[in-house]
């Protein structure tokens, strides 16, 4: 096992030997405790030779003040042990944040909404956030520094935070310099490195003392810029000493090689070992559309899929890693150079690489998806970069590195192996039809020999004076698992209507509507049931999430996925009205997206605040136009002109103007809402003195201070030609008498579910063969049939529309899935796996509970399952 880890002189030192690494995510709280070992055993095959380690804060302290390292599913010791046991080095990533697509980006539960001692400033040196991150890092930093590689284990880096540069972080360097002071005062001897996620060295590490600043590359893997953006990262970071370390990027190997030939030297694709959120939370609405979901199927096209198949990709991992393994110490000490168009003629993208000593490694990276010909200049040789590659050709490479005489003039096949036995010199190498290697040695009468080989085929040349042995074989077939047979699921089904309704607790609901966080609730649902008077013209949900149904009078109007978004329903006045808010947790954000309210970092999960409309009124006009910095010296007005909001004209879209109004709050219990309907753009508004607030278009309300009396707004908003709101109302509101208060965790939900299909008896009826309609409010419970076959896990492929099936089996929810809206990301909205461990004698039999997402219900259209092997 490597004993020492040094980043020096842009090298990256193992046992004091120049190496470059490939590093695969594999993250525990994805994968069942009973597989590690196998999942680990894939990545050593791989040819990788480390790990990098989420550990996941939120779910090692799922109560306050309880940290659980060591229980079956969450022993960080034992997951490190068995990848010491496979020579795999680590590299530790215990956050506080991590990302990764998770519950709060990792961030406890507790840290969030309006929990008790919940702290103002996450991700920032806020004493009450940093009082929890101490700790936290005080229980696992110890678990690390002890088998840490100066101490014979295998953790050689511990990255703390991740991507700060994302993160409008005011004081980077205060708190990157508190978690590495932390983190050194718990024994870490090895390199602390930061990520920065868009590039910004200083942002992401704080410049803290001590911190290693690395690069997480994410481009289109078709990027013809690719190579100069990867080697500027390298350059800038050898100014310092330092070698380029990218902590996470693509999976496709031809983008790793293209980021290695750029001077990389620890190139850790993200989530080459996929997994399955069984044990966590997905965050909810982290890319693209915000009001989109993460999948509980976690899988972005590894070379390991969730239920631990090894894919195409997997082979392309053994080839890389068997020719980085073949180069070796010349590669790592190799200067990264552009693609030179002098060698090479017929493609311009990819890189190079000068060797120490003499000789290049040419890397020429076809985009397209076509086999492009070209020509090696100075050889005079025509050859084909097979499509999707970027193959390693070596030019006039000097073997006396390697013990001999002579020179590898020319290698259109990979070299995959060297070794030196009993004074030959072995070589081998791997390429399809038409690849050629071309050596020149001494000969005896003391010129020189040229050899060529051609592939397919073997092939050997001895001299008398040094000895050369070359193999020239094709590539190994693919190791790539096969997908399990699958069939169509058959079992019985039972209408719920209502009967899930005794799961949950009750809560007091005098002291008013709590979020979630407040309920003490980690996971599972929240319902509210509250009476709007008479007086009520529209019921109006602020900063409510993630999946939220209302139902009025009775009446289900579906599930809303707004993310804190104003949710509303127009009510006829005149009389009462019964209100039901049913919230259920998908997972907390993991990122900042200022669109949506609930999806910032921190953001509490529920019904949200819920306020009934008593008065609408029209406020768009009489808006003085306050300033115009682009049109007065000062920018101040003497007689400010009276204009519609947003209506003062400019020849210059986009500048800047402050529109400002009087406004009359209500008091008398009342609160006052100013609503933008149609807004364009984002603008800023400043109620009296305050802080400058954003309002954006899919969240286009701002809930007024409490009290009476006149308060001034101003609005400070650029021009858009065409207008920059459709009106703006103010509405006065009130909140409604609040009648009951529940929450359901999942695992009551799934206990429920279970006792109602055993006591279900005759009301069970046969599942249709075809599609099954769901109606709104009524949902079906589906208790599915054993799978034939004798143990194995089990994959299931579920298919509908306007549905939420959820999976379970006893007192466990396997997996959630939306089919239909809202959107989905992140892997397979389809797929579930229950691992072959997961299964006992009392809780053998799955059941899937489907409810309708639509008003007018959805359609689930069955499941299809497969027997896997794990």
């Amino acid at each position: 096992m490597t004993s020492s880890i040094e980043l020096a002189d842009g090298r990256l030192l193992l046992d004091g030997v120049p190496s470059v690494l490939l590093c695969s995510s594999a993250f525990p709280f994805r994968i069942p405790s009973t597989q590690w070992a196998h999942r680990l055993d894939l990545v050593r095959d791989s040819g990788y030779r480390m790990i990098d380690v989420y550990v996941h804060w939120g779910f090692h302290e799922p109560t306050p003040g309880r940290i659980d390292l060591t229980s079956p599913e969450r022993d960080l010791r034992r997951f490190l042990d068995l990848a010491a046991e496979r020579d795999l080095l680590v590299m530790a990533r215990p956050g506080p944040y991590i990302c990764s697509e998770t519950d709060g980006g990792g961030l406890p539960w507790w840290l969030h909404g309006d929990a008790p001692g919940a702290p103002a400033g996450l991700r920032t040196s806020d004493p009450d956030y940093l009082a929890a991150v101490d700790r936290w890092f005080g229980a696992v930093m110890p678990v690390l520094a002890e088998v840490q590689v100066t101490r014979g284990g295998p953790v050689a880096f511990v990255q703390i935070e991740n991507e700060l540069d994302f993160f409008d972080c005011p004081d980077p360097e205060e708190y990157m310099s508190h978690l590495a002071g932390r983190t050194r005062a718990h024994g870490i001897e090895v390199p602390i490195i930061a990520c920065a996620g868009q590039g910004d060295l200083s942002g992401a590490s704080g410049d803290a003392e001590g911190v290693v600043p690395t690069v997480n590359l994410y481009p289109d893997d078709a990027s013809g810029s690719f190579d100069e953006e990867t080697r500027r990262y390298a350059g800038v970071l050898a100014d310092r000493g330092l070698p380029l370390m990218v902590t996470e990027t693509n999976r496709l190997h031809r983008t790793l090689r293209r980021e290695i030939l750029a001077g990389a030297r620890l190139v850790a694709p993200y989530l080459q070992t996929s997994g399955f959120d069984h044990l966590v939370l997905p965050s909810a609405g982290n890319w693209g559309d915000p009001g989109n979901l993460m999948t509980h199927d976690y899988d972005f096209g590894g070379y390991i899929s969730p239920d631990g198949r090894r894919t195409p990709e997997y082979d392309e991992a053994i080839a890389l890693g068997a020719t980085l393994a073949a180069w070796g110490e010349r590669l790592a000490t190799a200067t990264p150079q552009p693609l030179p168009t002098d060698r090479i003629d017929g493609i311009r993208t990819g890189g190079a690489l000068a060797l120490d000593g003499g000789g290049t490694l040419l890397g020429p990276a076809e985009l397209t998806g076509l086999d492009v010909p070209v020509r090696l200049a100075r050889a005079g040789v025509d050859a084909v970069v097979p499509a999707g590659t970027c193959p390693f050709w070596a030019l006039e490479v000097p073997l006396a590195p390697w013990g001999a005489q002579g020179m590898l003039e020319l290698a259109t096949a990979e070299l995959v192996g060297v070794e030196r036995a009993d004074g030959v010199l072995h070589l081998a190498f791997e390429g399809g039809p038409g690849a050629l290697i071309e050596l020149v040695l001494p000969a005896a009468d003391g010129g020189s020999e040229v050899v060529r080989l051609a592939a397919p085929g073997e092939s050997a040349s001895q001299h008398a004076l040094d000895p050369v042995r070359v193999t020239l074989r094709e590539r190994a077939g693919s190791l790539a698992d096969p997908a399990p047979a699958s069939r169509a699921a058959a079992g019985l089904m039972l209408p719920l209507q209502g009967a899930l309704d005794e799961a949950g607790t009750d809560h007091d609901p005098t002291p008013g509507l709590r979020g979630a966080e407040a309920l003490g609730l980690a996971d599972g649902r929240v319902r509210a049931e509250l009476e709007l008077s008479a007086q009520a013209q529209e019921v109006l949900l602020l900063g409510a999430a993630d999946l939220v149904r209302l139902t009025l009078d009775g009446v289900d109007h579906g599930v809303h996925v707004a993310h804190g978004a104003p949710i509303g329903l127009p009510l006829a006045s005149g009389a009462p009205h019964l209100l039901r808010v049913d919230a259920e947790i998908w997972g907390r954000a993991n990122f900042d997206d200022a669109r949506r309210p609930a999806l910032r970092l921190g953001a509490g999960r529920g019904p949200g605040i819920v306020l009934e409309v008593r008065d609408v009124s029209d406020v768009t006009d009489l808006w003085e136009v306050r300033e115009l910095p682009d049109r007065r010296a000062d920018g101040v007005l003497a007689c400010p002109p009276l204009r519609g909001l947003g209506g003062w004209s400019s020849a210059n879209p986009g500048s800047w103007t402050v529109y400002a109004r009087t406004l009359t709050l209500p008091g008398r219990g009342l609160r006052a809402v100013l609503r933008l309907p149609g807004l364009a753009v984002p603008v800023h508004v400043r109620v009296q003195d305050g802080p400058e607030q954003l309002v954006v278009p899919d969240a286009p309300v701002l809930l007024l201070p409490e009290g009476e009396g006149p308060l001034e707004m101003r609005v400070r908003a650029p021009h858009v030609p065409g207008g920059l709101v459709a009106r703006a109302e103010l509405l006065i509101t009130a909140a409604p008498a609040l009648r009951s208060l529940r929450t359901t965790t999942e695992a009551q939900l799934a206990v429920r579910a279970a006792e109602l299909a055993d006591g279900a008896g005759e009301d069970l009826s046969p599942l249709p063969a075809g599609p099954l309609r769901i109606g709104a409010g009524t949902p079906v419970l589906i208790q599915l049939d054993p799978l034939e076959g004798d143990g194995g896990g089990e994959l299931l492929e579920i298919a509908g529309e306007d549905v939420e099936v959820t999976v379970l089996s006893g007192d466990r929810r396997i997996s959630r899935h939306v089919l239909g809206q809202p959107s989905v990301a992140g892997g397979d909205a389809r797929r579930s796996w229950v691992p072959a461990s997961w299964p006992t004698e009392a809780a053998s039999t799955l059941l899937l509970l489907v409810e309708a997402i639509a008003p007018g219900g959805g359609m689930f259209r069955g499941a299809k399952r497969a027997r896997t092997d794990r």
